[in-house]
């Protein structure tokens, strides 16, 4: 097992809400600081994002993300022993009689998210409240974490799909009311959409648009943010019905461009909370 597995594995075993969950992410975040976990990449990312930022304001949303990443860390740890519990730690939420109205209608849904504050916590809170989650992943390169992951994940009751089988497993699950879960904010690769994303052109997965005109599937808009430790907000936007009159490759941008837009959004609302960490602006 890989050294970063076995840190893992051996904060669940030791985690749970109170002083130890508090030592352990005080622990991680240290260590988070010290290395400089991508660093680099972050600052540069936020000064592209930011440019009037000045450099201490960087480092600042830089610092408030380690403590946010380590604290989601063990937040989702804890989950798993008392899957539960995420009804008590979503503390308010805004907007959840679009998904209401949507079950009722038995109808697929793309919901649409990104890597903001706790979105394995967002996942298990979809499957309590009695939504027919099934989230898109992209596992970490190291397969020992990946089969962690999995495993957690499945303790708390998400099922997943590898986003390479998206397009055709999702359609399919689309049809039989399936919520697909999307985490739309990361660089999209030589295949994605070349749209604008914080004032900067970058790379976007075209997926959720792709799956909405293929099934026809309303994208609902969705987002969960930290307002303290153990304690997180809700919102759903209104639903996105599908461009249909447009030709494929147009609406696939235009509706991208339209989800960026959103996720921009969601970003400027809580800088600090957004995962930084990754090359979103490759040129």
């Amino acid at each position: 097992m890989s050294v970063i597995a076995s840190l893992i594995k051996g904060a669940h075993l030791l985690v749970k809400p109170g002083i130890r969950a508090n030592i352990l992410t005080c622990l991680l975040y240290n260590m988070a600081r010290l290395v400089g976990i991508r660093k680099e990449i972050a600052l540069m990312n936020l000064k592209i994002a930011y440019p009037d930022s000045s450099p201490a304001w960087r480092k600042e949303v830089l610092r408030k993300l380690y403590y946010h990443l380590a604290l989601s860390v063990m937040e989702f740890l804890a989950l798993t022993k008392n899957p539960s519990a995420v009804l008590e730690w979503v503390t308010r939420v805004e907007g959840e009689e679009y998904l209401k109205s949507m079950t009722e209608t038995g109808k697929g849904v793309v919901l649409l998210t990104g890597h903001m504050g706790n979105w394995e916590l967002l996942a298990a809170w979809l499957i309590y409240r009695g939504y027919p989650l099934v989230a898109g992943v992209r596992d970490p390169d190291d397969v020992h974490v990946s089969e962690l992951l999995a495993r957690y994940r499945e303790m708390l009751g998400v099922e997943t799909i590898p986003k390479k089988r998206l397009l055709l497993k999702g359609a399919k699950l689309l049809k039989q009311g399936k919520f697909i879960g999307i985490l739309a904010d990361q660089d999209g690769g030589k295949d994605g959409i070349n749209v604008s994303f914080m004032g900067k052109v970058a790379s976007t997965v075209g997926g959720p648009a792709a799956l909405s005109l293929l099934v026809k599937a309303p994208v609902v808009p969705i987002v969960s943010y930290r307002v303290a430790p153990f304690k997180h907000e809700v919102l759903v936007l209104p639903p996105i019905e599908p461009l249909c009159d447009l030709s494929r490759d147009d609406a696939i941008k235009k509706m991208t461009e339209m989800f960026n837009e959103l996720l921009e959004c969601f970003v400027k609302k809580h800088p600090e909370q957004w995962l930084w960490l990754h090359r979103r602006w490759r040129s």
